[in-house]
């Protein structure tokens, strides 16, 4: 990564216990502000989270350090007005061109917050207020604002800073929680299956481990208990009536109804083993 001493850089991060009761995890960030500046590195953590995902403690850990980074410019707008905004994240799945993406957003907000597919979008609540913070932002600081990722080696001092929050963050706090999510544990652990390798009506034998809500719908995952692909796991969505029958820990026979390219969709009458 090339370094350009004018730019404001913020590395943040999200960790948890997911063996501990509860998935306690905590947020951290650092923020560094051009030399010319002349201001000190901001450190901040957070915890301790309960009842959450890695997933949104990564993206809280973005929000909150962009709210640092506003107060931070508010208070010091002669040194700090014009400069760019780095922020740094090692998960994957919130690199710039993804799920961070402000055009994304755009869209699903558009289309009523669902994906090219119309399924629901997971996290919006942090999503949405990850846009709208960042847009403060940009428009706190007069400059642009970029969320890159970077390789978890890169970001430690914020890793380590995450994990003060989830052991000395204070008291627990469940305002990250997800509300419903069940998950179990797994017979095997094989990647996601490819869905091209699936066809309408075709039967499968599936072991339930992992059921989420999400807006109106249920994301069920579930893995192959037989075949070629046994093992590999695979998402569906259904409604509420299918989610209470689907239970984990328990194996079905199910039929496909359609196959998307991130998930399928299952007929509603399936056999229990």
């Amino acid at each position: 990564m090339s370094y350009n001493p004018y730019a404001i850089y913020v590395r943040c991060d999200g960790s948890m216990k997911p063996k501990e009761k509860g998935n306690p995890g905590g947020i951290g960030f650092w923020i560094e502000f051009p030399e010319s500046s002349g201001l000190e590195i901001i450190e901040e953590y957070e915890g301790v989270f309960t009842k959450t995902s890695i997933h949104r403690l990564e993206i809280y850990a973005i929000i909150r350090a962009m709210e640092g980074v506003i107060n931070a410019v508010e208070q010091n707008p002669i040194v700090l007005k014009g400069c760019p905004v780095k922020i740094i994240t090692d998960r994957f799945s919130l690199k710039g061109d993804s799920l961070t993406n402000p055009y994304a957003i755009r869209d699903w907000r558009s289309n009523g917050w669902k994906n090219f597919e119309g399924k629901p979008i997971k996290d919006k609540d942090l999503l949405d207020k990850l846009d709208k913070t960042r847009k403060k932002l940009s428009d706190v600081v007069c400059g642009r604002v970029d969320i890159e990722w970077r390789r978890r080696k890169e970001n430690k001092r914020a890793d380590k800073l995450s994990k003060k929050g989830g052991h000395e963050g204070g008291l627990k706090n469940d305002s990250l929680s997800k509300k419903g999510e069940k998950i179990g544990r797994r017979k095997f652990n094989g990647p996601e299956l490819n869905y091209k390798l699936l066809n309408p009506k075709d039967e499968l034998v599936v072991n339930i481990f992992r059921k989420d809500p999400v807006q109106d719908q249920w994301e069920v995952w579930a893995e192959l208990f037989e075949g070629s692909n046994q093992g590999n796991k695979l998402k569906m969505y259904v409604d509420d009536l299918l989610a209470s029958k689907l239970n984990r820990g328990n194996q079905f026979v199910i039929r496909i109804k359609r196959v998307h390219r991130y998930h399928i969709e299952i007929f509603r009458t399936f056999k229990k083993l």
